[in-house]
């Protein structure tokens, strides 16, 4: 007999949810009832969750009334030790079926791989929704990403936020529990302004509507957001033009969502001279602080005007506008004081502050780390063929930024502020951008650096960073990672990457540690970091749909200039399409398996041809002498494909040799002079990668 079905609804109603974390937070709610319904082998056609600032729900359609029943099967003693000759039960026998609470005469006989024994079967009907779900939706909220629980009033439960009702519908019927510490039912709140009356849903189908009405609670978290989009769009467009737009990033987008339960778009205005101050910290001020929409033109110019969304209708709009307009000129007033503030005093003249700011107690002030990453930029200057007085010069700025008004203000405009106060001091333009640039990338997948000069102070700055942390024995561990290394070293190897910067890190990483004053504690530091570093490169290339074995074939080699290693990454990639490539890998393990394992030392140099037998070994002496020749001119380009492609021509005569010719011959001249050959065929391979490490079919 099959469980009927219905709708399953669960509604927390809280105090005000963290906007930033509300999407997050209903996401992984629903997640985690579906994983528990599947495993608890309740089945349902599909669920969703809502989300408002003051609730998490989760709607469940077509949910089976009962798990199916399932079949218990306890296995006991052999049949040859459960009867005896006369085929009565064995006191074995008989203290299994006791302990299953029955008689011998009514075990089974169960066949398996491992024979014949007696056992039990028993029919066990399933549990019921009503007796699962109270431990589904507790378990399920128990395990949702809070980092930080709080408690209230006299009670020991703990959620994000305080608890003030919990609605279990399972169909029409309330399911009776106890969730968060409170008793359920079917009664929940609206608009915490439009509608102060309790709600009571009669069943999971009508939530929305009766939220929605008469409740002002727009409880779709993504119909709200649509909602919240399209009226930003329109209201600027319906006043400026399709040409004028809101500002608006995802991110942002979800925040404002999690904010408001019946979303209304307000256009206000702010005043024209706020626009001489740097737009970045006007949109900062708007979005991080006051969580409005800025408006800009089709080129990304910004305007005086922007948007917000009220979370009520007012009946006197005008004053709502206004109220907004009187926060934001606050807000943009210390804005420009803070601008023109800081440019009464020059960037060079900040640097004495940063002597009195503390970087990490065992490294020393930020002057002390500006003070070496100049020195460290100077250095990739030179070796980069860059300005290295432009890259000296950005690296003693770097951090003057600090000590602004603006920066104090708002954090996130940190190098960005430098750019600014660095144009306005009359330095050069690339130590100016490059203020702006060190930051980038901040983030997975944002830009990097556009200019050299940002590039190196980019660099020079993290490896700093890195160097200074290993020292003094901090390194990240587990999912602690203070000091942002692991973002700073995936920032390194994009900027030698994607920039086409042919470094040594193992030689940066040397003159870094040159810069420190005093000696750092880890002796060593730079065989540490550069792991540290090598071992981002593997997730990233996955990534990037690269083989593992073409990783471990570059990596086998321990190159140390992270550009070179992404060049022969993609030779070895493009090498294993070909068609020779298999052949030749095969090969190479044959050649590494043979050299391994011979432990006399090769004297000879040079392959002397009065040894050959055959022609098998004197076609394979001559087309590696040919293929050495062809190849020195593309490796020393490092052009790695072309050495491949190249070095694929060497299959039929590698073949034939093995075919024709006995490597380990008794003879020991003939033996050392084709294991001789044998190295220089793998020489000649290993000077890209070791593609003995491919995987074959």
């Amino acid at each position: 007999m099959r469980a009927k079905k219905d709708n399953f609804l669960v509604e927390i109603h809280t105090e005000e949810l963290p906007p930033k974390a509300l999407s997050r937070l209903a996401k992984s709610f629903l997640q985690e009832i579906k994983d528990r319904l599947t495993k608890a082998q309740l089945e349902f056609k599909e669920a969703e969750f809502y989300a408002t600032p003051r609730r998490l729900a989760v709607f469940v359609k077509g949910l089976a009334s009962e798990q199916p029943e399932a079949i218990i099967e306890r296995k006991g003693p052999a049949i040859d030790a459960a009867f005896d000759a006369a085929g009565n039960p064995t006191p074995a026998c008989i203290g299994f079926a006791k302990s299953c609470g029955t008689t011998p005469d009514k075990l089974a006989r169960i066949k398996n791989k491992q024979g014949e024994f007696v056992g039990l079967q028993q029919t066990v009907p399933g549990k019921s929704v009503c007796e699962l779900m109270p431990a589904i939706v507790s378990e399920s909220l128990a395990a949702l990403p809070i980092p930080k629980r709080m408690r209230w009033g006299s009670g020991v439960v703990e959620f994000v936020r305080p608890v003030h009702s919990v609605i279990m519908l399972y169909g029409r019927d309330v399911i009776d529990a106890e969730i968060l510490g409170v008793r359920t039912g079917r009664e929940t709140r609206g608009h915490r302004f439009h509608c102060r009356k309790t709600i009571s849903i009669s069943q999971p189908s009508v939530y929305l509507k009766r939220l929605e009405y008469p409740g002002y609670v727009i409880a779709d978290f993504e119909r709200r957001k649509a909602m919240i989009l399209e009226q930003a769009n329109a209201i600027v467009e319906s006043s400026f033009g399709e040409n004028i737009h809101p500002l608006i990033t995802p991110e942002l987008l979800d925040e404002v969502t999690g904010l408001v339960e019946w979303p209304v778009a307000i256009l206000g205005d702010f005043d024209q001279r706020f626009l001489e101050v740097p737009s970045e910290a006007l949109i900062s001020a708007m979005q991080d602080h006051q969580r409005y929409f800025a408006v800009v033109d089709d080129e990304g110019k910004l305007l005086p005007h922007f948007v917000t969304i009220s979370n009520i209708e007012s009946r006197d709009m005008q004053r709502v506008i206004e109220g907004n307009e009187r926060v934001l000129r606050a807000r943009l007033s210390d804005a420009a004081f803070f601008f023109e503030t800081d440019k009464k005093r020059s960037l060079e003249s900040r640097l004495e502050i940063l002597k009195g700011i503390v970087f990490q107690a065992k490294l020393g002030s930020v002057y002390d780390k500006t003070r070496r990453v100049s020195q460290l930029a100077a250095y990739i200057a030179k070796a980069l063929g860059e300005d290295e007085t432009l890259a000296a010069r950005a690296g003693m700025l770097a951090k003057t930024d600090l000590t602004t008004e603006m920066v104090g203000e708002f954090p996130e405009l940190q190098g960005l502020a430098g750019y600014y106060y660095a144009k306005h001091d009359g330095e050069p333009a690339a130590v100016a951008t490059a203020m702006n640039e060190q930051y980038m990338p901040r983030f997975s997948g944002d830009q990097l650096p556009e200019t050299k000069i940002g590039c190196i102070l980019a660099l020079a700055d993290r490896l700093d960073t890195l160097l200074g942390v290993f020292g003094i024995n901090q390194a990240p561990t587990g999912d602690k990672d203070p000091f942002a290394l692991r973002r700073a070293a995936l920032g390194v190897l994009r900027i030698l990457i994607e920039k086409e910067l042919n470094l040594d890190l193992q030689d940066l990483l040397t003159q870094g540690l040159a810069h420190y004053e005093r000696p750092l504690e880890n002796q060593e530091v730079v065989a540490q970091v550069l792991n540290f570093i090598s071992e981002r490169l593997k997730p990233w290339y996955q990534e990037q749909s690269i083989n593992p074995d073409v990783f471990a074939a570059v990596a086998a080699l321990g190159i140390t200039r992270p550009y070179d290693f992404h060049r022969r990454i993609q030779a070895v990639q493009a090498f294993k399409q070909l068609q020779d490539a298999e052949s030749l890998s095969v090969a190479n393990k044959r050649v590494s398996n043979i050299l391994a394992k011979y432990d006399t030392q090769i004297l000879a140099k040079d392959i002397d041809a009065d040894l050959f037998e055959n022609d098998a070994e004197r076609e394979l002496a001559s087309q590696l002498e040919v293929q050495s020749l062809a190849i020195a001119p593309l490796y020393g380009e490092a052009r790695y494909m072309d050495v491949l492609s190249q070095l694929s021509h060497l299959r039929q005569p590698v073949d034939n040799f093995f075919d024709q010719v006995m490597v380990m011959t008794e003879d020991k001249n003939q033996r050392e002079n084709r294991l001789l050959m044998l190295a220089k065929l793998r020489a000649l391979f290993l000077q890209v990668a070791d593609v003995a490490l491919l995987q074959t079919r």
